[in-house]
């Protein structure tokens, strides 16, 4: 019975955003929402930013439970593959402001207003330009009815009065796109089936192990040390009772303790 509700709710709230959203893009994303469409979100996202007139689209949702690491490498974006694995090399997201930000947002934000005088937030900004993100970007804050937040965001290169003006003209469409792609993005998600708790270090070096990374490439990855990495991977081997890593992965992504789109390869 419950089942039916959630998904009879889910079918009249899509419904009705469809009807206000009449674009191929969100077409698609509807169908996807319903299990109509095999695509891939990324696909419908690169239709999306073409339909706008935009760089990018990207979606990330945080979860309390899930170390940061986790958080990016489930999220959907646009961003180039060199871009993703600059972000992680660098450790940018321990200094991105539109990360920070959008961890406590309630309101759409124009990346224009955050702060960014320090010298590393200006280097990261000036880096993600040099690597096509765009000059101007817009965050918008999404809560479910499960209370988890998913932020929504969209870039441009469009010349400042031109964005000022797509932004005035084009927020209310924004704000229900991004409920459409926050669903989208969500669909099928299910809490996790094990009672295993993992540590944000357990959990960042599984993935990372999961990925086929060594372990000097996740020490010099996470900033850590080797025998630190084998330490972590040993104890989550152990809490998941398996053989091997590779056992322990294959039981966690089964599980529910990781997400099977953690490893996936960026596109």
């Amino acid at each position: 019975m419950e089942s039916n509700t959630t998904w009879n709710g889910l079918t009249a709230f899509v419904n009705m955003m469809a009807k206000q959203l009449i674009s191929p893009g969100a077409a698609r994303l509807t169908e996807k929402i319903l299990g109509w469409n095999p695509e891939e979100l990324v696909e419908i996202l690169h239709e999306l930013t073409f339909e706008l007139n935009l760089s990018h689209i990207s979606v990330v949702s945080f979860a309390a439970n899930r170390s940061r690491d986790l958080v990016l490498l489930t999220s959907v974006t646009t961003y180039s593959k060199e871009w993703q694995t600059r972000y992680f090399a660098k450790k940018y997201g321990d200094i991105d402001p539109v990360l920070k930000a959008g961890r406590t947002a309630i309101l759409p934000f124009d990346w224009a207003d955050l702060k960014t005088d320090e010298a590393d937030r200006q280097d990261f900004h000036s880096d993600a330009i040099r690597h096509g993100i765009g000059q101007r970007g817009l965050s918008i804050p999404v809560r479910s009815r499960k209370a988890m937040l998913s932020l929504v965001s969209f870039t441009s290169d469009m010349l400042p009065q031109d964005w000022a003006r797509f932004k005035s003209s084009s927020m209310q469409y924004l704000q229900q796109l991004s409920a459409l792609i926050d669903s989208a993005a969500n669909i099928g998600s299910k809490q996790p089936k094990s009672d295993v708790q993992l540590s944000p270090r357990e959990e960042q070096c599984l993935v990372w192990a999961g990925r086929g990374k060594t372990h000097q490439e996740i020490a010099d990855i996470l900033g850590i040390g080797s025998g630190s990495v084998k330490s972590h991977l040993d104890s989550s081997r152990h809490k998941l009772r398996c053989i091997n890593v590779a056992h322990a992965v294959g039981v966690a992504v089964a599980t529910g303790v990781i997400p099977s789109e953690a490893l996936r390869e960026s596109t």
